[in-house]
């Protein structure tokens, strides 16, 4: 090989190597690049398509659906009706800031009467109660529900500690007359909580669900109690044999720095 060949290998090899470093610099920090969740391509930690990992968004098809335990409605005076819905989310890591619904209400021969929408968050790991009041069926009696999501979930992850709140000293008075339950809502986290909902749910000796009713505490700082009043217009149709009270919070707006 002459002089003058091995010249021009050696400029042609020095212009690829050159190449090569201008290619790797401009490819490099996209094949390590973090995820940013809004490009459409599972990259990062992300476990799906811009959800898991560190994105906010929980992979719908790692998620369990939604499960409502049971819908019913609750005369609160003549042609006047409460309706809720138990719900139960079984994901751990996982809740719904808003997703949409519906309950619509029947009489006895199964013809509708009212429909009522609205609006909830889902919190992670538990039961929830969604609450309707006063829906006015004129002189239609209603005597069952059915309660539907009218949106797909869009699920999302937690990554804070989730609040914690304590309930106790449940009392039932006035059962008879103008019933009323009582009881006290601590909260044991380690910050001030906002915008809690409390529901309570009445059972009798067999477990069905005599009544519910709710309400809401603006604020309720650590280690601090809150005492939570219920009162209905009509007496119970028997002697409660257990009361339940549920706090919840959405976990995206229950704390403020």
């Amino acid at each position: 090989m002459t002089w003058s060949t091995k010249r021009k290998f050696f400029y042609i090899g020095g212009f690829i190597i050159i190449l090569l470093f201008f290619l790797l610099l401009i490819l490099q920090p996209r094949i390590n690049k973090d995820s940013d969740c809004f490009d459409g391509i599972q990259n990062g930690s992300e476990t799906g398509v811009d959800c898991g990992g560190s994105c906010l968004r929980f992979c719908a098809d790692q998620a369990l659906d939604l499960s409502t335990r049971w819908s019913r409605v609750f005369r609160v005076i003549p042609g006047r009706y409460n309706v809720a819905a138990l719900v139960e989310n079984q994901n751990q890591d996982a809740a719904i800031a808003r997703i949409s619904y519906e309950f619509r209400l029947y009489d006895e021969n199964n013809i509708f009467i009212a429909r009522r929408s609205g609006a909830t968050y889902i919190p992670p790991n538990g039961r929830f109660l969604i609450f309707e009041p006063a829906i006015s069926t004129g002189d239609r009696i209603a005597v069952r529900s059915d309660f539907t999501f009218t949106q797909r979930p869009d699920w999302l992850q937690v990554f804070d500690t989730i609040p914690n709140i304590s309930v106790s000293g449940i009392r039932s008075q006035d059962i008879f007359l103008k019933p009323q339950v009582t009881a006290v809502v601590t909260n044991t986290s380690t910050t001030d909580l906002y915008d809690i909902d409390v529901a309570v749910i009445v059972y009798d000796e067999q477990e069905n669900v005599l009544t519910t009713s709710f309400t809401f505490i603006e604020e309720l700082s650590r280690g601090l109690g809150h005492d939570v009043f219920f009162t209905w217009q009509e007496p119970f149709s028997e002697a409660p044999a257990r009361i339940e009270v549920l706090p919840f919070v959405n976990v995206y707006t229950s704390k403020r720095f």
